[in-house]
């Protein structure tokens, strides 16, 4: 596990949005795997689309099953009418990751960001979630 992975993510949005389906690329880099529990860093490739900045990553791997948490240092929301909107002084909500092995060094699955609530730029924002699929690579 440990090594850099590249990995793309698509949205999957009911309203009509130039995001929707839109393939972000992300290079993500395990640092530290014990077996089952592994952390490292992501960072998106795309700053029109992904979300900015240096995020960290917690996981596990259970035999062939994946799942973990991105953190992203910057907040970033999609508008119901498919506008970005950063908050650059209030960390993203967490994105949760689960997935499967398609092979030895490759992983895919779904992606979600729950409903909440939050307050941005003195506005209130009402999320319904986020959610999409994903996949990675290993390539070192």
């Amino acid at each position: 596990m440990i090594g850099t992975w590249k990995g793309k993510y698509k949205y999957n949005l009911k309203q009509n949005s130039e995001f929707n389906n839109k393939e972000v690329q992300f290079l993500l880099e395990i640092t530290e795997f014990d077996g089952e529990s592994f952390i490292g860093t992501v960072q998106d490739n795309d700053t029109e689309f992904g979300t900015q900045g240096q995020g960290i990553i917690e996981g596990k791997l259970n035999g062939d099953h994946i799942e973990f948490i991105k953190k992203m240092p910057v907040r970033t929301m999609l508008l119901k009418n498919g506008k970005k909107i950063e908050a650059k002084n209030k960390k993203h909500h967490p994105i949760y990751y689960t997935g499967t092995s398609n092979m030895k060094d490759s992983f895919s699955g779904q992606w979600k960001i729950k409903a909440g609530i939050s307050f941005t730029n003195m506005i209130l924002y009402i999320s319904f979630g986020t959610k999409g699929t994903w996949e990675i690579t290993k390539i070192q």
